[in-house]
């Protein structure tokens, strides 16, 4: 069982997963070895992020490179996403470029996230004040013990449960159609930007999405489709589309700027734009 600290913390592994990767970015620039990055930034506050600088900091001092060790283990440790953005990254000889996007990619995912932390706080804080007011008609009756226990065993439960209240609400809120559009169209224009053809781009996109739907679809195009047929009249069909993100596609396929103008509509969704 998930306590409310620990999913409240989760919240913001996307903060830890971006300075990981920028830190890694700065040091890289610096000249120094991944290794040697890895070992000099620290622990990392979030678990997963600690475990993944650990993994990838022993892997490369033992002289393993970055892709191959993503390749023999990395589905284990890394978001697809991830995983692919480093092995283009460390193949093409622009890993320094590939974590600067990780970084930003990550840090816009936290910034959504912080989106959910404003809806959660109401609830939340409305749940723990009604834990210790509803039973205060006990303390006018005079009995204090009783009204103690009760509310020192509500908040434990809540401290104990309440993650599965904060993990139910963040999902329910990162299904919302607008918030999926916003991580496919992010995700799809950070891979479009690393240089990944979009046969690689789009599933890539689908995985960051996190709606079933939309992998289905995607999952059942064929690299001819993904290649050939242009990215609107594919994407049209794709649940969850709706005529403003396709309008934006049109936009990006005339001007052959995908970056701008996907990242701009993932900002409107993020800030509530249906």
């Amino acid at each position: 069982m998930t306590t409310l600290l620990a999913a409240w913390n989760r919240l913001d592994e996307n903060r830890d997963r971006s300075e990981l990767y920028r830190m890694w970015a700065v040091g890289s620039s610096a000249g120094f070895t991944t290794s040697k990055t890895l070992e000099t930034m620290g622990a990392r506050r979030d678990a997963r992020a600690e475990s993944i600088r650990r993994w990838l900091r022993d892997g490369t001092s033992a002289g393993r490179g970055v892709a191959d060790l993503v390749r023999a283990d990395g589905g284990n440790r890394l978001d697809r996403f991830d995983g692919a953005m480093l092995t283009l990254g460390d193949e093409s000889g622009t890993l320094e470029e590939s974590l600067r996007l990780l970084a930003d990619f990550h840090a816009r995912k936290h910034r959504a996230m912080l989106t959910i932390k404003k809806q959660l706080t109401y609830p939340l804080f409305t749940g723990m004040v009604a834990t210790v007011i509803a039973p205060l008609p006990l303390l006018v009756t005079g009995h204090s013990g009783t009204y103690v226990v009760i509310v020192m065993t509500g908040l434990a439960a809540w401290a104990i449960a309440g993650g599965a209240v904060v993990t139910a609400i963040s999902s329910t809120y990162e299904r919302k159609p607008g918030m999926v559009r916003a991580r496919f169209a992010r995700a799809l224009a950070t891979a479009v930007e690393a240089g990944l053809p979009l046969g690689r781009a789009l599933p890539l996109a689908a995985d960051a999405s996190a709606d079933p739907a939309v992998r289905r679809f995607v999952g059942s195009l064929d690299e001819r489709t993904m290649a050939g047929e242009e990215l609107t009249r594919t994407l049209a069909r794709c649940p969850g589309m709706t005529p403003d993100f396709l309008a934006v596609l049109v936009t990006a396929e005339l001007t052959g700027d995908f970056t701008n103008s996907l990242r701009k509509l993932a900002e409107l969704y993020e800030d509530g734009f249906r």
